[in-house]
């Protein structure tokens, strides 16, 4: 039985931004794959035609004929595939979630660093208007650098 329900490709959409830059196409590949086999499934019937045996014994000749076929069709049986890599992609999609929950909230975690940086740039009297002691005031590492190679130039 194939299923008609929406893929929910407005959710894909929205996490699909989110994604790492790196990724992004080969998960558009693999979506237009999914896409077009899932279209392809949800174009066949949910379950074949019966056949109108009685069409063919008013055709044909032999009507025993069509009894015996009708006979061996009825005794096939075709076995449905058991189902052994459901639980494996749910786990593997239950990781990937779990792995990019961690990679946005890092994301957020820098983006909010790199905010707190940003301000603490725009805090700062322009380089213009500041003199050389309020530059190296909180950068002591500089200052010392800068201190060691004035007195090893020093005559």
């Amino acid at each position: 039985v194939v299923s008609t329900q929406s893929t929910g490709s407005s959710g894909i959409n929205a996490e699909y931004g989110q994604l790492p830059v790196a990724v992004r196409a080969e998960f558009g590949a693999l979506r237009s794959k999914f896409e077009s086999s899932h279209s392809s499934m949800a174009a066949l019937p949910s379950a074949l035609e019966p056949i109108d045996w009685s069409f063919y014994s008013s055709r044909v000749a032999d009507p025993s004929l069509v009894e015996d076929f009708k006979a061996k069709y009825a005794g096939v049986s075709i076995p449905r595939p058991e189902d052994t890599h459901s639980a494996a992609i749910g786990a593997a999609e239950a990781e990937f979630k779990k792995d990019m929950a961690e990679y946005l909230a890092g994301a957020h975690e820098r983006i909010a660093q790199f905010e707190a940086s940003l301000a603490g740039l725009h805090a700062e009297k322009p380089l213009a208007e500041m003199t050389v002691a309020e530059y190296l005031a909180d950068k002591p590492e500089l200052r010392e650098k800068i201190e060691a190679d004035i007195e090893s130039r020093a005559l």
